[in-house]
């Protein structure tokens, strides 16, 4: 069972990676598409949507292998301490935040430009939301 839950961990890392990896992605190439010659803006532009998937990839990598090893490696839920349950409520608020973040992108591509000027603002918070898990899964785990 070492094992399982060692390839878990890491598979939980991969996820955290592919996730953070939205957020910084992103906040660079705003500036760069905003700079970037407006015959160039719609090309620069599919990037960002790519990412995200790469993002729904890492988001159901974390929930699946942090579901799993709650209940193989630590029991259950019960016996978390209380910064996990800190951690999970956070989890829980980003991924709402990413759901929020799918229903204004698909506005934004239907041509409301009130959503798509939402998007970068609901971004900062999900980010702020993903550090706040990160800082209170290492209090968890220390």
């Amino acid at each position: 069972m070492d094992m399982f839950n060692q390839l878990l961990l890491v598979l939980h890392f991969l996820g955290l990676g592919m996730g953070l990896s939205v957020s910084f992605s992103t906040m660079v190439m705003a500036g760069i598409v905003a700079k970037a010659a407006p015959s160039e803006q719609p090309v620069l532009a599919r990037f960002s949507p790519m990412m995200v998937r790469v993002g729904d990839i890492g988001l159901t990598l974390l929930w699946a292998t942090g579901l799993t090893m709650v209940f193989t490696k630590y029991g259950g839920f019960g016996v978390m301490p209380w910064q996990f349950h800190v951690k999970l409520t956070v989890v829980v608020i980003l991924s709402g935040l990413i759901g929020y973040i799918h229903s204004l992108m698909k506005k934004a591509r239907n041509g409301d430009k009130a959503a798509a000027a939402r998007i970068p603002a609901v971004g900062r918070i999900a980010f702020l939301a993903a550090v706040t898990a990160i800082v209170f899964a290492v209090l968890s785990f220390e």
